[in-house]
């Protein structure tokens, strides 16, 4: 019996261009200032390594694991992420997004798991107003790992307390947040965004 969905955040609960384009200017300034280059220069390397990652794993890989590339801690690009932009400027109340969490909300219990910081992931959630519909926030800080570790998914399931087939994981990249979860037990959901959502009413059979 399924007791918890939990979600992705960027891409799956919020769709943004600007977002995008903010980490990943973020990603450069912070290899440009640790390696002492330019930022032109740090664009051409990251991105150069992106592609060769993309090319050795069959999907894109975050900015995170592109700089981890180059030994640069993810403590470390956060807390340049933080200081460089806000996210939640760059969005809006999802009024829709917000009422069918509620409905969803009185099924289950509900949670986010992304690979993002505490501090950027509040900002979001606050910004889309739906901050107040999870009862749990599992962001890079809470096990100092990132998906596609199917350790994440199990540390999860073990800190809700939960079997795995009592989960339900939501979100928009299938080698990264769907198939880790459905190799320790979770049942699992494709979005292409916010607007995919609503789907899970004919999934849940509600």
């Amino acid at each position: 019996m399924l007791k918890i969905v939990l979600f992705d955040l960027d891409g799956t609960l919020y769709k943004s261009a600007e977002i995008y384009q903010k980490f990943a200017e973020a990603a450069y300034h912070t290899y440009a200032r640790i390696k002492h280059t330019t930022i032109e220069k740090a664009k051409e390397i990251l991105e150069t390594k992106r592609d060769e990652m993309k090319r050795e794993r069959g999907y894109a890989v975050p900015y995170t694991l592109a700089l981890l590339a180059f030994n640069i801690p993810i403590e470390k690009w956060h807390k340049e992420n933080i200081k460089f932009f806000d996210a939640g400027v760059y969005l809006s109340e999802d009024k829709k997004l917000q009422n069918f969490l509620k409905e969803l909300k009185n099924r289950y219990k509900l949670g986010v798991l992304t690979n993002n910081n505490k501090i950027q992931t509040e900002r979001i959630l606050k910004k889309l107003k739906i901050e107040k519909f999870f009862d749990y926030k599992f962001t890079y800080e809470s096990f100092k790992l990132i998906k596609p570790d199917p350790e994440i998914f199990k540390k999860v399931i073990n800190k809700i307390g939960v079997k795995p087939d009592e989960c339900l994981m939501v979100g928009d990249r299938y080698d990264v947040d769907l198939v880790p979860a459905k190799e320790v037990g979770m049942q699992i959901f494709e979005v292409k965004g916010p607007e995919d959502i609503e789907n899970l009413k004919n999934f849940l059979d509600f």
